[in-house]
């Protein structure tokens, strides 16, 4: 959310075959043991009163903030607020939740680098935040620090936020991305799109979306993967000389590509920083792109192409942070791989290239990264946050990272 993941985490598994690609033999991957990370951990803080937050419906993690929406359609963010990306009409951080537009009815809530996007129950979109390439959908260049009514836009039932960027899917299937498009992001040669918004590839049908850092992947109804824009460590999934150059800039794919592996059919789709995963209607995780912390959890370090996640688990969710990955098995536990410096894993105490449980006992539906935390929702419709907390971003009241799934936390003082 930097890379986000956004946007609505709805989580339906689809039945199909899955047929891996044909690839060369490797070597058996050699699981590295690690010396744990010696943890030095930041001073104590004085914490506000708080109480324990409601039920939540979902939640999602932009780059160093946060949002989720609870059971009555609540919709609350907490976290860096400099851009206004907490919607709460202020630019002062909050590590505890802020209520947003208390007025309306939320569906879904997506968020980005220092930007929101939201669709209410009766199908209006919203965005606040940063609005500096026009990823609010609106002609107002700067900062909102409300939510902003897309009045354009057609009738979204998905949303999900990049870094400068946002795209959405219509009722029909149809496809929109906005804002910044230096990198191709946006899956059309336009330069720069503001409003109204702008629909990618319209002969195809699409079911989910996810914007990252400088690229977009999303999934067609039939199935089918296709990304575009900047391919830094071949996180779209192709080779950075095949049709991915524009203007002589090596790297760059302006136009929808499917990914190599045609012979496979995804139902979710996450998109990190340089690496992307994406799970088969089977539940079979695949990875590619970067691989420098051993964020495609192959088991080895070295860049690849889409590659089966290890293991014999079967995922029904994933998502992709900076340099690390977490997703949820079919029995609900969520497992990390990947960077580890900042708690990342959530237990591990140290970079890992293969999948392992996060700390505690909670079993989980959803789950979603940022630049380097995660947030889940647990079956008990809990949300626990886990890593980076310098901006507040896990919702603990405070800014002490934390090495383990921590219980997002309400003010005191808040009444629902």
């Amino acid at each position: 959310m930097r890379w986000l993941l956004l946007a609505s985490l709805s989580l339906v598994v689809a039945c199909s075959t899955d047929a891996t690609p044909k690839t060369k033999p490797v070597a058996t991957p050699v699981v590295e043991q690690k010396q744990p990370i010696v943890r030095d951990l930041p001073p104590e803080e004085p914490l506000p009163p708080m109480r324990a937050a409601p039920s939540f419906a979902t939640v999602v993690a932009g780059s160093t903030h946060s949002c989720g929406i609870t059971e009555n359609a609540s919709l609350y963010c907490w976290g860096r607020d400099d851009q206004g990306q907490l919607g709460d009409s202020a630019t002062s951080e909050s590590p505890l939740p802020v209520a947003v537009a208390p007025s309306l009815k939320w569906r879904t809530v997506s968020v980005g680098g220092s930007h929101s996007c939201g669709i209410t129950t009766d199908g209006a979109t919203y965005c606040w935040g940063s609005s500096v390439a026009g990823q609010l959908g609106s002609d107002t260049l700067g900062t909102i620090t409300a939510p902003y009514r897309m009045e354009k836009a057609p009738s979204f039932v998905k949303i999900s936020s990049g870094e400068n960027h946002t795209c959405a899917i219509t009722t029909d299937g149809k496809l929109y991305c906005w804002g910044e498009n230096l990198h191709g992001e946006l899956g059309s040669s336009v330069f720069s799109k503001y409003s109204p918004v702008e629909q990618v590839a319209p002969q195809l049908t699409w079911a989910r979306v996810s914007a990252g850092l400088h690229n977009t992947c999303a999934i067609t109804i039939d199935g089918k993967l296709y990304c575009w824009g900047l391919n830094n460590g071949g996180g779209i999934g192709v080779q950075a000389d095949d049709a991915c150059e524009k203007n002589g800039e090596s790297g760059l794919c302006t136009l929808p590509l499917r990914q190599p592996a045609d012979s496979l059919r995804f139902s979710i789709v996450a998109t990190g920083v340089t690496h992307t995963c994406a799970i088969t209607g089977g539940g079979v995780l695949f990875c590619w792109g970067s691989n420098d912390k051993g964020q495609l959890g192959s088991g080895f370090r070295e860049a690849l192409g889409p590659t089966p996640v290890m293991g014999e688990q079967r995922w029904i969710a994933v998502s992709a942070g900076k340099d690390f990955t977490c997703a949820i098995t079919k029995g609900g536990v969520a497992q990390c791989w990947g960077a580890d410096d900042d708690g990342q894993l959530a237990g591990r105490a140290a970079d890992a290239t293969v999948p392992a449980p996060v700390a505690g006992a909670a079993r989980f539906t959803a789950i979603t990264s940022g630049t380097a935390h995660t947030c889940a929702l647990s079956t008990d419709h809990l949300v626990y946050c886990w890593g980076s907390n310098g901006n507040g971003q896990l919702g603990t009241g405070g800014h002490k990272r934390s090495f383990e799934p921590a219980k997002l936390m309400f003010a005191a003082k808040d009444t629902l």
